[in-house]
């Protein structure tokens, strides 16, 4: 995460009433975290991921402050400033297990957004037509999520 952007980074993406049918490359999916079932977006607009406060606290994951924070303006024109983040955060994805570093940031209707730093760590193939994705599991076959 030490290549931080100067310009603030834009979230386009609905993030309340969950309503991304009318977002071609977004992706909504449940995933489980902590036990906990959350809902998650996948957008390949985006740069990095987050993960929102509140569910970094019902679940007791340890962020740590990044050496630099940056300003993220969400789709509602609020903008909000990324101190935090969770490093190598464990959750499921339809029954696989991943990882993730994680921003922390408030995300209204969604507990985790997953952007293209995750995709690419990940390969993931995103098929926005049927609003799915691929990725290689541990033993290096594509599974659909």
């Amino acid at each position: 995460m030490g290549d931080i952007c100067q310009s603030i980074l834009t979230i386009y993406a609905v993030m309340d009433n969950k309503q991304v049918d009318h977002e071609a490359s977004i992706i909504e999916m449940d995933s489980k975290i902590c036990d906990q079932v959350v809902s998650i977006l996948i957008d390949p607009g985006f740069s990095y991921s987050y993960v929102n406060p509140d569910l970094v606290d019902k679940c007791g994951l340890n962020n740590e402050v990044h050496a630099n924070s940056w300003l993220v303006q969400l789709a509602t024109g609020t903008k909000k400033r990324v101190h935090h983040w969770v490093r190598s955060c464990a959750f499921d994805l339809n029954g696989m297990s991943t990882l993730g570093h994680l921003n922390v940031l408030p995300l209204g209707s969604y507990s985790m957004f997953l952007g293209m730093k995750w995709l690419y760590l990940h390969r993931t193939k995103v098929d926005c037509y049927d609003k799915s994705i691929e990725r290689l599991d541990e033993n290096g076959e594509q599974k659909v999520l």
